[in-house]
Formats: C-alpha cells, sequence, structure tokens
C-alpha cells in the first residue's frame, strides 16, 4: 500500500544555527519524515571577540555595534547571537588580531576551520534529536559551500549527503541532488559551467527506473522560470540601472532547465536565489524556491506530500 512522504524543504541557511535548529525541529512540528537541506549552508562572515589587557573582559563589533563583554556569560550569550545569524564568532587576542591583518592565509584557515566545526557540531545534533525517529535528514553542500563541507556531510554517521548519486528516499520516490551552480559574478567554490551542470545532472537522472515519481534537489534554479530573478550586475558586481530602478532578469540554469523538461520529475526543488519564492510549472514538473530569509532568523521553507505517483500538495511556510 503506497503510504505519505511528507518532505519539509529549506535551503541557504548561510550558516545560522537558529534556522538550522527550526529546520531539524520541523520534522516534529510538520510532521514530515524527509528533511532536505538543500545547500549553502555556510556562513559569511567571522566575528573577532577580542580579549581586552587583564583578560577579564572582551569587546566584539557585530552588526555596526559594538558590544563590550564584562563575563563569561556575557561572552557566551553574544557567541549564540553571532551563530544565530550566521556569523562565525571566535575569541582572541589584539596581537592575534594584527598577525591575521598582514597574513591573509591565516584569515582564510580559520575561516575554514570554524566553517567545518560548524557543520559537524550541526551533524551531531541531528543525530541527538532524530536518530531513533525514522526522519531520513539529507544535506547537500551548495555552491557557496568549500570542498571540505562536502567531506563533512560525507563522513557524518547519520545525516545523509545525497550528491551525485540515486537516493530512495521512501520505497517509491527517487531523488537526485546537485549542489554545484553556473558559473555566478562571484565565481563561488563550486560554480561549474552550465554544460558541466547538466552533465552532472544528466549522469544521475539516466540512472532512474521511475523519472515521472522522482525529486530533483537541484541547488539553482531552473532558467527564465520566475524561480531564478536577480538583479543583474555589471562587469563591477554593481547593480544595472535602468530608467532609475534596478534592472532584474533569470539568472538561473538553462540545463537544469533542460534536465527537467527530459525527465519531467514529479516535482523539482531548488534554491541559490533568495528572493525568488515560489512556484512555476514546466510541463508536468511542479518547481518550487522557498527563498530565504536567513539573515532575519526566519527559516523559509516548502511542505511537499508525495503519494505513489502524484504530488498530494505542497505549502510554502515560514517558521
Amino acid at each position: 500500500m503506497n503510504r505519505r512522504t511528507t518532505i519539509f524543504f529549506a535551503t541557504d541557511i548561510h550558516g545560522s544555527e537558529r534556522c538550522f535548529i527550526k529546520f531539524i525541529n520541523a520534522a516534529r512540528f510538520y510532521q514530515a519524515n524527509v528533511l532536505i537541506l538543500g545547500g549553502d549552508i555556510t556562513g559569511k562572515a567571522m566575528v573577532p571577540i577580542v580579549q581586552q589587557p587583564g583578560g577579564a573582559s572582551y569587546r566584539a563589533n557585530f552588526l555596526g555595534q559594538t558590544a563590550s563583554l564584562e563575563s563569561e556569560e556575557a561572552v557566551a550569550a553574544f557567541e549564540r547571537q553571532v551563530r544565530h545569524a550566521g556569523a562565525y564568532p571566535f575569541r582572541t587576542t589584539t596581537e592575534e588580531v594584527a598577525a591575521m591583518e598582514s597574513d591573509r592565509g591565516l584569515v582564510d584557515r580559520l575561516f575554514t576551520r570554524l566553517m567545518v566545526e560548524s557543520v559537524q557540531h550541526w551533524c551531531d545534533i541531528a543525530e541527538e534529536r532524530l536518530r531513533g525517529t525514522g526522519v531520513r535528514c539529507f544535506i547537500d553542500a551548495g555552491n557557496d559551500d568549500e570542498r571540505e563541507i562536502v567531506e563533512v556531510l560525507k563522513q557524518s554517521s547519520y545525516v545523509e549527503m545525497p550528491e551525485g548519486r540515486v537516493v530512495m528516499i521512501d520505497d517509491e520516490h527517487e531523488m537526485v541532488s546537485s549542489g554545484f551552480a553556473n558559473i555566478t559574478p562571484w565565481h563561488a567554490p563550486r560554480d561549474i559551467p552550465d554544460e558541466e551542470l547538466g552533465g552532472f545532472i544528466e549522469a544521475m537522472a539516466e540512472q532512474l527506473h521511475a523519472p515521472g515519481r522522482a525529486v530533483f534537489n537541484i541547488h539553482v534554479p531552473p532558467y527564465a522560470t520566475g524561480l531564478d530573478v536577480a538583479p543583474l550586475l555589471d562587469d563591477n558586481l554593481k547593480p544595472v540601472v535602468v530608467a532609475g530602478e534596478v534592472a532584474m532578469g533569470p539568472v538561473g540554469s538553462k540545463a537544469v532547465r533542460a534536465a527537467i523538461e527530459k525527465y519531467q520529475p514529479l516535482v523539482s526543488l531548488h534554491g541559490h536565489i533568495h528572493e525568488s519564492r515560489g512556484v512555476a510549472r514546466i510541463g508536468r514538473t511542479t518547481s518550487i524556491n522557498p527563498g530565504s530569509e536567513y539573515g532575519d532568523g526566519h527559516l523559509r521553507a516548502v511542505l511537499v506530500n508525495l503519494k505513489g505517483g502524484k504530488l498530494l500538495s505542497y505549502q510554502l511556510v515560514t517558521g
């Protein structure tokens, strides 16, 4: 007998621990038996918490404000605030700060270490809260995530990193996943040419036994679907302004759209373009981008119900 499968899909939380905890708690709140976090999971900034002379207090700057932290409790609370917002706090000294200002390599190595430690911690949280519940937790790296993050996810004993293979999410629905993106103006760590992205997806999709019942978990949205509308940028990464307005246009992947048109999965789940929350139809496929508001601690997501060869329902939610 076919059973309903409930998927909770979110993406682009960019280091926000508040959003990650909401993602894990969604399994119980929404009675979801499959959690999918679709990529771009790491943060983009570090926040030094600098020990002051005498060693009893610290000072830090965050979101344009200077914080004077006079106790261990105050420092710990500040660290939680920073992690919830998607940045990485670290305790340091004036000497270490000066050394990093003169050596970019020190900054890069510290940033990678903090990202790795954070994702390892998240994997531990997922296992602690979900093991034994029957909930499957899939987490992908996105185009902004470093290769070290891919390895952390692959080594987790509970979290499943689905990229690059066909995964059965239940007894009858297969899933193919990719966190790569076509080349962006920022040349992110996992940007690749669109033709290469198409080949990567094709290598998985051609192995599907029942494409019409499949889930595509593809970080970058399909081109010109309304799920990929973003400000257009010039060669200096400045927004293009036309008649006093910022010009907007499609920036998604033509290869992703071609793969969806060819294989017609039951549903395709995307992210990457935070401001393009919405739903589109590509033939028989329902394509969804839940968007992202991680900076405000809001978890944008979509709740998807599948049964057999049918998409029973979907609902865009914000937590």
